[in-house]
């Protein structure tokens, strides 16, 4: 049976260390760092361009009278691809005084992530998990660099409880070696 959930289950977590809070038109909102979403979609398809990303980009300018230019791309990975539509604004400002010269750039990025997020990716973001203060915590501990442990710390691991290492494990990185040991003790 074909697990159809194994790549979202594989990048639905986001490392908050590649998000930021945003205010985008009076929405807060968590934005996700786009080179972790490059960083996160190379570890499962390889390189970008060759196995996946856009191509037949195409930017319309049909809707340029009312401020916005149209984004139309075809996304592509090792198992499919699909159409991806955007539309940015043309302008910095809400006066519309200032022309915002990086618009392409930006509606490319924006349509990554709208593309990626379909597949999956941030997925904890889109459905609203960074909102509670809870899981972010959580995801925090999740992604924050355990300790090593030195051998000497473990000169008398066979005398340790259960609990106790459990303990160990949740708080410490573990070599392969350590692991083992740990796992070895009978209680």
């Amino acid at each position: 049976m074909k697990d159809n959930l194994k790549l979202w289950n594989a990048v639905e977590k986001t490392d908050p260390n590649h998000t930021k809070k945003a205010n985008v038109k009076g929405n807060k909102i968590t934005s996700i760092k786009p080179q972790y979403q490059i960083l996160q979609a190379t570890k499962q398809w390889g390189s970008y361009g060759k196995t996946w990303g856009f191509r037949n980009l195409e930017l319309g300018y049909e809707l340029k009278d009312v401020g916005l230019i149209t984004f139309k791309g075809t996304f592509f990975y090792p198992e499919g691809e699909f159409e991806t539509l955007n539309t940015i604004s043309i302008w910095k400002d809400n006066a519309k005084t200032k022309l915002d010269d990086d618009f392409a750039k930006k509606v490319e990025t924006d349509s990554l992530t709208k593309s990626l997020s379909k597949l999956g990716f941030s997925a904890d973001i889109f459905l609203g998990r960074y909102d509670d203060v809870r899981y972010v915590q959580e995801i925090t501990r999740e992604y924050t660099k355990k300790p090593k442990l030195s051998d000497d710390k473990m000169v008398n691991h066979k005398e340790w409880s259960q609990s106790q290492i459990e303990s160990v494990k949740k708080s410490f990185e573990l070599t392969d070696e350590q692991l083992t040991k740990l796992n070895k003790v009978k209680l």
